[in-house]
């Protein structure tokens, strides 16, 4: 096992949660090699190399920018470089909602436990976006979580600059913040997909637009962020489908649907249109930001896609 650690995530957590899982490790008979990282970005370079040394099980230790670093090392250009690598997850951050949707415990010493066991989940879909880079460049990342646009970056880059010691309570004040100061943006989706409720399950996907003035625009592989807030409850990160959701009306609706969020009791609501789709192109009649993971990435315009079953992940 290749265990990535981000030492600087969660405020201190990592230098406490560490040797007790080494020592889990060592209980179970799991052999392991640590691989700190020292700057932003090295994670992604430690699993390519991990991937390169044969080593087929890759262990993220941190928060969820952690994670997508490490997923960014286990793709290629448009695929994995190893189909039958696993990808381990022990929270350490601020935060870990990745690991919410597959029930991974948020305690590093009880989710390390749970490497030791034989149970894979499946293989997941991984989501890639690209968009435009600083100085107009095209550039592209892979994502395993979410992407979005809208409040939710506002929210992001607010929460970057919360005092790290409030922790979980940094993204609920930075959402306050953010839809404060956001002002609904016009947006236009292309996608390949259908409406996610009132139609069959096996309606085919079809050119689908959607085009309106929006508070928020996520492209959801798996259900939370924002340190617990279920924004696609029924996303499923195995059926070859984003989960769109896409949020109108005001900032107090907004603020209303937050609230709801926690439990994923905002949808269905008239203010908040659900997609399914494969494929989504978003374009705003001024460049909209563009995070994923928790990371801040571009401008659109962007596009959405994925490549099915790429990573098979240990619970």
């Amino acid at each position: 096992m290749r265990l990535i650690v981000n030492p600087r995530a969660g405020r201190g957590m990592i230098d406490r949660a560490l040797p007790r899982v080494l020592e889990v490790l060592d209980s179970e008979g799991l052999a392991h090699h640590v691989a700190p990282t020292s700057e932003p970005g090295e994670a992604t370079q430690l699993a390519r190399a991990a991937i390169q040394d044969g080593i087929g099980f890759i262990v993220a230790m941190g928060g969820d920018g952690t994670v997508h670093e490490v997923v960014n090392g286990m793709m290629g250009e448009d695929g994995p470089l190893d189909p039958e690598a696993v990808l381990g997850v022990v929270p350490s951050g601020s935060g870990c909602d990745l690991a919410r949707t597959f029930g991974i415990r948020q305690d590093p010493v009880e989710a390390a436990r749970g490497l030791a066991g034989k149970t894979i989940w499946g293989k997941l879909d991984i989501g890639r976006v690209r968009y435009r880079a600083a100085g107009g460049s095209d550039a592209r990342r892979w994502f395993v979580n979410i992407a979005e646009a809208g409040i939710g970056v506002a929210v992001v880059e607010a929460a970057a600059k919360m005092p790290r010691w409030l922790g979980g309570r940094a993204y609920r004040l930075a959402a306050l913040k953010g839809i404060l100061g956001f002002k609904p943006q016009e947006a236009s989706l292309l996608m390949n997909g259908r409406k996610a409720r009132g139609a069959r399950l096996d309606t085919p996907f079809e050119e689908t637009t959607y085009g309106g003035t929006v508070t928020m625009i996520v492209v959801a592989n798996c259900q939370f962020f924002g340190g617990g807030l279920r924004v696609a409850p029924r996303a499923i990160p195995s059926d070859g489908a984003f989960d769109v959701v896409v949020g109108e009306g005001t900032k107090m609706e907004a603020l209303t649907a937050l609230r709801k969020m926690p439990l994923g009791a905002h949808v269905p609501a008239p203010t908040m249109m659900e997609f399914l789709a494969d494929r989504v192109e978003l374009n705003g009649t001024v460049p909209m930001r563009i995070e994923a993971d928790g990371e801040l990435l571009g401008t659109t315009p962007a596009s959405f896609d994925m490549v099915r079953a790429a990573i098979r992940l240990k619970v």
